[in-house]
């Protein structure tokens, strides 16, 4: 069950339905409910996602799973309840249009929620940052990062240990890969030239650890 055939909603709609998925979609503009009835097999409910009536009337309570992916957060948020409470879907993702409802929407019942806004700043940065280092994983709330560094062949760190980064109790590098294996690091662990260090904990350490791990030595 989908609702809301906008822009991330469309394209989702007709790769299921390309798949052969079982599609039920519920999308209040009638030009996009006429475009899926042309392009894919999905039975349709024009309406808002939050109109209870509409989701007895597409038995939800046979669905596998739902996707809540209008641009609208109080009725994703509303769709994720009605979902999980009412229908026992089993399996909820949702779209936070803005940051600060990701967690509003797992709360209401999401087993997934993602901000394609967050999304996008990750791999812009990724892209700009991705010749020495890569944000893995990042959840503001929580103030956790996981980054992937690799020291360059001229890094300030050769021949340094861990010890001496002086990393603080909520920072850490776990495992150090080189020469296609990896390595538990100890504090003892000495960087060499093209190690790829993962490094976790808070936002703010693990940014100060990470520009220590790229540095070039100047000579």
């Amino acid at each position: 069950m989908i609702i809301g055939a906008g822009d991330i909603g469309m394209p989702i709609i007709h790769y299921l339905s390309e798949r052969g998925h079982l599609l039920t979609v519920i999308e209040k503009d009638e030009t996009r409910c006429k475009h899926i009835s042309d392009h894919a097999d999905a039975a349709i409910f024009k309406g808002n996602g939050d109109d209870q009536e509409i989701w007895k009337n597409a038995e939800a309570a046979k669905m596998d799973a739902l996707m809540a992916l209008t641009n609208n957060d109080r009725i994703n948020i509303t769709a994720c309840r009605i979902a999980k409470k009412d229908f026992g879907i089993p399996f909820v993702i949702a779209r936070a249009h803005q940051p600060e409802y990701v967690e509003k929407m797992k709360e209401a019942g999401a087993d997934v929620a993602l901000c394609p806004s967050l999304e996008t700043r990750r791999l812009f940065l990724n892209a700009i940052e991705s010749r020495t280092a890569e944000t893995l994983y990042e959840k503001q709330r929580a103030d956790f990062k996981l980054v992937m560094v690799t020291i360059p062949q001229n890094g300030a760190v050769i021949g340094k240990t861990i010890d001496q980064l002086n990393l603080s109790e909520n920072c850490k590098v776990a495992i150090v890969f080189r020469n296609g294996t990896f390595i538990f690091s100890t504090e003892s662990f000495m960087f060499k030239g093209e190690d790829r260090a993962l490094v976790m904990g808070s936002s703010e350490n693990v940014e100060r650890i990470v520009e220590k791990l790229r540095n070039v030595e100047i000579t």
